[in-house]
């Protein structure tokens, strides 16, 4: 009975979440910007460009909106030039600021506004305001909103430099960027259980995922944005019961991976050996996400499960196969880019790990149980070391048609 309710509210909140899509369709119509919503011609020495052409939000469990995205930064000037601030504004309200935008790096330093560049100098911070000469980076957003009805349908940024020798700052607003109709896809969870640790999620931290902004087959990618790292606490918040370097001291590795959503096997990899856990040795393009398997589930989206156990994937599932939700694809394991066992989870608009723009995606229900606190990096070092995590019990209870959030800890009940 318990499953049938969950099932119907499930549905029930899909069917809410379609309905505000379709007024949020209908208010922005998807047309081109008119010429009220360009912005003013303004000649500016530094550039902002969106890795992607159009922005999707998506609503999470930490009961925000988020719209999530990177962008290229890139000083055209002779000189170094300072970049005060990069703030999104709204077209259709007079290029006002929207919402709220923050970014942490994993140690928690507030990096908003700030570029990451390409080539950082020796000894110096990665996120910087001065751009040197001719230097480009990346800058990232997560936009915050506490209501659908505030989500605009069109996105700038305005940017505020300050040049060498000016006397004072200049600013200039970027050409609007859609902001996507469409709402995420619904998945059920690829995993059951409880203690579900959403490792290097989206969206506040730019961590190894936000951060993987790669050039890619002559253009910078972002297939990571959104995609979730899932590992899984013990009773004692630690992730062994014994040496961290011996797989079998990690109660999950092996735990059943299920598929999220209908759909079609498209890729497959099942003989990429096991990593030892520590830095993972042998990694090119081509193996990083070790065995995975990505499925077409329709409309241009694509699910990929990566690091998958050697040899895990029945031999029924080969390309082509069609799956059905909460079917068993695999187990999880330590293969590919893996400093430690866990199950790689994205969804992306093609099928390619890396050659692809990182996509939002939803579950139609999961369980919060709290929060791991500290800063991600320090988490992170502390879990694969084998130390206690410090988990906090808040914001517990079921969540429907919400993107887990970074952080978080979810209990998936089995149907």
């Amino acid at each position: 009975m318990a499953g049938r309710l969950a099932q119907f509210l499930a549905a029930l909140a899909g069917v809410l979440c379609l309905v505000r899509a379709g007024a949020h369709a209908q208010a922005c119509g998807g047309l081109p910007p008119a010429a009220r919503e360009l912005p003013r011609l303004a000649i500016l020495p530094v550039t902002v460009r969106p890795v992607q052409r159009t922005l999707t939000p998506v609503p999470a469990t930490d009961g925000l909106i988020h719209v999530a995205f990177a962008a290229q930064v890139t000083n055209l000037a002779r000189k170094t030039t300072t970049v005060v601030s990069i703030v999104p504004v709204v077209p259709l309200n007079g290029f006002q600021p929207s919402g709220v935008n923050k970014v942490l790096d994993v140690d928690n330093t507030d990096i908003t506004g700030k570029v990451r560049l390409f080539s950082p100098r020796a000894g110096g911070r990665t996120d910087v305001s001065d751009i040197p000469a001719g230097a480009s980076g990346m800058t990232f957003f997560d936009v915050t909103y506490a209501n659908a009805d505030d989500v605009p349908r069109l996105l700038s940024t305005r940017i505020t430099v300050q040049p060498p020798g000016a006397d004072a700052p200049l600013s200039a607003d970027s050409d609007p960027v859609p902001v996507s109709c469409e709402p995420p896809v619904i998945l059920s969870p690829p995993l059951t259980g409880d203690r579900w640790w959403n490792g290097n999620g989206c969206c506040e931290v730019v961590g190894p995922h936000r951060g993987a902004t790669l050039p890619v087959n002559g253009d910078i990618k972002a297939p990571e944005q959104f995609a979730i790292d899932w590992v899984q606490l013990n009773e004692k918040d630690e992730c062994c019961t014994g040496l961290v370097t011996d797989l079998n001291s990690w109660p999950f590795f092996r735990a059943p991976i299920l598929a999220a959503a209908a759909g079609t096997v498209v890729a497959s990899v099942n003989n990429e050996p096991e990593q030892v856990p520590g830095p993972a040795q042998g990694i090119t393009a081509d193996n990083a996400p070790g065995n995975y398997i990505i499925e077409d589930i329709g409309y241009g989206r694509y699910i990929l499960y990566a690091h998958l156990h050697t040899g895990s994937i029945p031999p029924s599932i080969t390309v082509g196969s069609v799956l059905g939700p909460g079917q068993k694809i695999g187990e999880l394991g330590n293969t590919g880019s893996s400093t430690a066992p866990h199950l790689h989870f994205q969804v992306m608009d093609r099928p390619s790990a890396l050659n692809s723009i990182g996509l939002p995606f939803v579950f139609d229900r999961q369980i919060v149980e709290g929060h791991v606190a500290g800063p991600m990096g320090s988490a992170d070092d502390a879990y694969e070391g084998g130390r206690p995590v410090r988990l906090v019990m808040d914001g517990t209870g079921w969540q429907y048609g919400k993107m887990p959030a970074e952080r978080q800890v979810f209990s998936f009940p089995a149907n």
